[in-house]
This record gives C-alpha cells, structure tokens and sequence, in this order.
C-alpha cells in the first residue's frame, strides 16, 4: 500500500480505478493460482459455514501441483509422499502406501496443511498423513 499510495485518498483511489479492469495475471503457473484459489478459498468459506463446488479438473489439477510441490514452496509433497490418496468424486489415485480416500477437495486441503480438511477423509493412511502434517 505504502508503495502504491499516491498524494490523497482520491488520487490514490483514481488509480485503483486505472488498473481495476487489468486482465493480467502474475507470474505464476496456472496450477499455482489454482491451489491458491482453492485452499485459501477453502481457508475463508469452510469457517463460515459456506460450500462451493469447483470443477473437477481444476481440483485434480491443483492436487497433482501440491503433491509435486515441497512444502518449503508451500506445497504437500513429503506428507503426500507416505500415503495413497484416492479421490472419492475424481478418477484420481495419486502414490502409494496406506490409502486415503475421500473428496479430491479434502485431499488437497488435507496435503496443504489442513488439519480441519482429516475429518473428511477415511481410510488406514488417514493417521499417517495426520502425522505427516
């Protein structure tokens, strides 16, 4: 913000206005927006209660990114590395080890560090990616 203010609120509001309908995105991979889109999404709805679905590409996507990902970038790829994650509503099975099952979006919440995301998921892996977390 303190970079981007301008002299007065009005001026600095004009120039929200300018870059408003800006149609670029930044410089990341698309798979990277999703997660964010996603988890952080996630992050904000599931605590007040609210559902959104998203389309089963997008979730798969963004799962195959995490598990790739370290977790030093933010990713899930050591906790995902000691379970199978098999997504209950995607043709979708990712690793091996004890599986997990579940909806693709709980896994990806679960891979990406939510906790919260373990109650929706079964499974004999469930206590190891826990303990992954």
């Amino acid at each position: 913000m303190a970079r981007e203010r301008r002299g007065s609120p009005r001026e600095t509001l004009e120039r929200l206005r300018q870059v408003a309908p800006r149609r670029t995105g930044p410089p990341v991979s698309l798979d990277t927006r999703l997660v964010e889109e996603i988890v952080h999404g996630e992050d904000i709805r599931r605590p007040l209660g609210l559902a959104r679905a998203y389309p089963e590409e997008a979730v798969v996507r963004a799962l195959r990114f995490q598990v790739r990902t370290p977790a030093s970038y933010g990713g899930g790829k050591e906790p995902a590395a000691r379970v199978r994650l098999t997504a209950a509503d995607a043709n979708l099975s990712i690793g091996t080890g004890p599986e997990v099952t579940g909806k693709a979006v709980a896994l990806l919440l679960a891979v990406s560090g939510r906790r919260a995301a373990l109650a929706d998921l079964a499974g004999p892996g469930v206590a190891e990616l826990e303990q992954a977390l």
